[in-house]
């Protein structure tokens, strides 16, 4: 679906952080000794997750048998107590438009996230309130990559950092399509831009501690499995640049019989299928469905409602929330466009609601095995390799495992690339993680942190705050 300047906001996150606080002793300074022969260094001390986890954090899906989420797209923020009241159920996710001549609307979505809601910003590079025609050819995706928006980019890092609460970000979304200044297939840009412009803006938001900030990666549906492939293939940015990925789709009905475009009758199953089940077999990453309605016209909008609704735990158990769009554009899509629809959106969300998700927060500890100089040139350069064992004590598997910050003290910086896809790691079991880090001359021991990301298989992601702790 075409963008709607509206505004929306959605699916928070609580983060894990391993923090690993390491007094390592440096080894032997004899080059000639092999990575393979090098003796190991003191064990470092872990601080454990749980232990170290403060009061009040709260993960942005709950855990175990907890509600799904649930999310709105509404004209007005101020109206979403109101339609709480009409669904009978507290809104999860909010979902938000916002441009990129904008600033961040702190105070609406302030008392949005404040009443215990997420806040998703769907961002669009492109200006929508310039004095003077915009030229789309000015947005083309390889304008981002180049560097010619970093300013703003990184002004809207800070303001999603200074924030605070925790923000799903959108940006670019649909852009299979070919309606928008991003789409790959419009606007004089290639499929093959779109990726190196998300993750030089991914990678601006690092560099401004933007850590509140998850990035969900958002097509349109697509109609066949050959195409849902193929915009897999061709707009990933890579599970190290996403946190969540989703698509939006609609039930159109019969509304449209035009020469470009005849509209059918579509069930969730038909309009969704197909991209779920190429995103489900390609990432483990959590599902949303960031945009979904349907009309009244050319079908019964209260029976689709509840048959998409009960499919879900079964055909879809992959996602772990849907954003509704309540908005009358095209069409009446709000759930109050009659009083059958209503109702049947009612029962159907109290029915998912009641059914159990069981998942929850794994349980992580890194630990320092050994350090060494892995070449002569490393050694003349003081670029110390690390080998970490990541393992997972249970109960639950860990999914994306990734690493997106760290510090050091004394001086020293990571040079390994971050952030830094693992994987997946089930429980009882480890990953080994090789870091290197730039010594400077002089220092023989230093602390470090090692930042990082988790899901469970619900989708919630986690992370703790951060705690730097000298061991």
């Amino acid at each position: 679906m075409m963008p709607v300047f509206a505004r929306k906001a959605s699916l928070i996150s609580m983060i894990l952080l391993v923090l690993v606080a390491v007094a390592m002793g440096l080894p032997a300074l004899d080059p000639a000794q092999s990575a393979a022969t090098q003796p190991a260094v003191a064990q470092p001390a872990v601080v454990e997750p749980a232990a170290a986890q403060p009061a009040g954090v709260a993960s942005t899906f709950a855990e175990g048998t907890a509600p799904f989420n649930l999310g709105v797209v509404l004209q007005d923020p101020g109206e979403i107590g109101s339609f709480e009241s009409d669904i009978g159920r507290h809104v999860d996710i909010f979902l938000w438009y916002q441009s990129m001549d904008e600033t961040l609307d702190t105070t609406p979505l302030t008392q949005v996230a404040a009443g215990g809601r997420s806040i998703q910003i769907s961002w669009e590079p492109i200006p929508h309130h310039s004095p003077v025609p915009v030229d789309p050819a000015r947005y083309r995706l390889k304008n981002f990559t180049r560097g010619d928006y970093d300013s703003e980019i990184r002004r809207w890092a800070r303001e999603l950092r200074d924030f605070g609460y925790p923000v799903l970000f959108r940006p670019m979304c649909e852009m299979n399509g070919d309606w928008s200044s991003w789409s790959g297939t419009a606007n004089g840009n290639s499929p093959a831009d779109f990726i190196p412009a998300w993750r030089h803006m991914h990678d601006i938001f690092v560099e401004e501690g933007a850590y509140n900030v998850d990035w969900l990666w958002s097509p349109n549906r697509d109609g066949s499995t050959a195409n849902a492939i193929n915009t897999f293939d061709s707009y990933y940015p890579g599970d190290a640049y996403v946190d969540y990925i989703g698509f939006s789709g609609y039930n159109w009905g019969t509304m449209y019989n035009t020469p470009s475009w005849i509209s059918s009758w579509q069930g969730f199953e038909e309009v969704f299928g197909y991209s779920y089940d190429v995103m489900a077999s390609r990432t483990n990453k959590p599902i949303v469905v960031a945009e979904m309605a349907s009309t009244e016209l050319g079908g019964n909008k209260a029976q689709w409602i509840t048959d998409a609704f009960a499919m879900i735990p079964s055909r879809f158990p992959r996602i772990v929330g849907i954003t509704w769009f309540n908005l009358n554009k095209e069409c009446d899509w709000r759930v109050q466009s009659s009083p059958g629809s209503l109702q049947a959106f009612r029962a159907a969300i109290s029915s998912l609601d009641s059914t159990p998700r069981q998942c929850g927060m794994p349980s992580l500890n890194m630990q320092a095995n050994r350090s060494y100089w892995a070449s002569y040139a490393d050694y003349g350069h003081r670029f110390l390799t690390v080998d970490f064992t990541l393992a997972n004590a249970g109960p639950w598997d860990a999914y994306n495992v990734n690493l997106y910050n760290s510090w050091s003290t004394s001086g020293v910086s990571m040079e390994t690339g971050l952030p830094l896809f693992v994987g997946n790691i089930p429980v009882g079991l480890s990953s080994l993680i090789t870091l290197k880090y730039s010594i400077p001359a002089g220092v023989n021991s230093y602390y470090t942190s090692v930042h990082a990301t988790v899901n469970d298989y619900c989708g919630s992601i986690y992370r703790f705050p951060r705690m730097n702790n000298r061991i």
